[in-house]
């Protein structure tokens, strides 16, 4: 199996739209103004609790534009008094976590490995099923926009070879093996199983979409449901809002996990054994990946292993769980002690 993508940054907000009238002259340069504005808004939204930040005053434009990294156009439609664009803003992360911080909210940066979610469809007439042009749900999560929340989500492509590994019965009952297989074949952290139910109209001309959703991971399986109405005339947009609900379900899960009390600090001392400086090469790499890390001292390096001091935010807990994100296995031996060795999939023979 190929290596994993390192996580990637959460101070990023894609797709932001702006609709800007006005003068021609300054079109662009206000669209970018309220593009970083909702672009923050969006990145605060998804790190720390929404319903904390949804109160907050923000920074002044000037003190938000200070705070961007990289602007982006992904499209852009210019009239003479009318601009119509599509942003991606890249934010640094520092000043963010110190507005944070002086507001006294938790927020999370730890982004998980993607997620494999296999959409298991149950039509009106009672018909489940996986594969093929008759899943309506799977073709939802195709097509929904791309993002860059904390939980990234791939469905799988339905090909020969995911048909001949896993079947609608399989997924719902839970088969674990299968299951792993396709999260290893789609180099996923967790396997989520995502039920969508629709039921036929009723008559009053509404219909619902049940959600049954388990996610299945290292410490466990865990289970998520919820319900949906929307007129009968409109199944394709109540699918749409089916993958957004499942969507919040499991980032909202995540997020909460891993809330780090942004004044909270811990140090441990930490010996990495080595095969190889090659092996070293890629712990080092893979540390400079994980953002709850706030510090690390190289305090003895040989042939044979490295001890390192390392000072990080949040607790043991989110710590290992970040780690293992960037597939690094994290041991605590008692007495602020750890041992520090790749993960397995880092590991692993490649296989074609």
């Amino acid at each position: 199996m190929s290596q994993p993508a390192l996580a990637q940054n959460v101070y990023v907000a894609s797709g932001v739209p702006v609709d800007v009238t006005g003068d021609a002259a300054t079109l662009r340069d206000q669209a970018v103004v309220i593009a970083q504005r909702e672009a923050l808004k969006k990145v605060l939204a998804e790190i720390a609790p929404a319903d904390q930040v949804s109160g907050l005053t923000l920074p002044t434009d000037d003190e938000i534009g200070g705070w961007v990294a990289d602007v982006e156009i992904e499209e852009e439609k210019m009239a003479a008094t009318h601009y119509v664009g599509r942003y991606t803003i890249r934010f640094a992360s520092a000043p963010i976590q110190e507005y944070l911080s002086a507001q006294g909210i938790a927020f999370a940066e730890t982004r998980a490995k993607q997620m494999l979610l296999i959409p298991v469809y149950t039509d009106e007439t009672g018909t489940t099923g996986l594969w093929g042009p008759t899943n309506q749900w799977l073709a939802s999560w195709a097509g929904r926009p791309a993002g860059n929340a904390l939980v990234p989500i791939v469905v799988p492509r339905g090909d020969l070879d995911d048909q001949n590994t896993l079947s609608a019965t399989e997924a719902l009952g839970g088969n674990e093996p299968k299951l792993e297989f396709m999260g290893d074949r789609y180099q996923a952290g967790d396997v989520v199983v995502a039920e969508a139910q629709m039921s036929a109209p009723g008559a009053d001309g509404q219909r619902s979409l049940a959600l049954n959703v388990t996610r299945y991971g290292a410490d466990g399986a865990e289970k998520f449901q919820d319900r949906l109405t929307g007129p009968a005339g409109d199944p394709d947009g109540l699918m749409a809002q089916g993958v957004a609900t499942v969507q919040a379900m499991l980032e909202g899960a995540w997020k909460s996990a891993n809330l780090v009390d942004p004044n909270q600090r811990s140090e441990l001392a930490v010996h990495v054994p080595l095969a190889g400086i090659e092996q070293w090469v890629a712990i080092k790499r893979r540390l400079g990946s994980v953002s709850l890390i706030k510090g690390v001292n190289l305090k003895e390096l040989a042939k044979s292993g490295a001890e390192l001091e390392i000072s990080y935010a949040g607790d043991e807990a989110q710590f290992i769980r970040a780690l293992s994100q960037a597939d690094l296995l994290l041991v605590p031996s008692g007495e602020g002690m750890a041992t520090l060795t790749l993960g397995a999939s880092s590991t692993a023979t490649p296989t074609p």
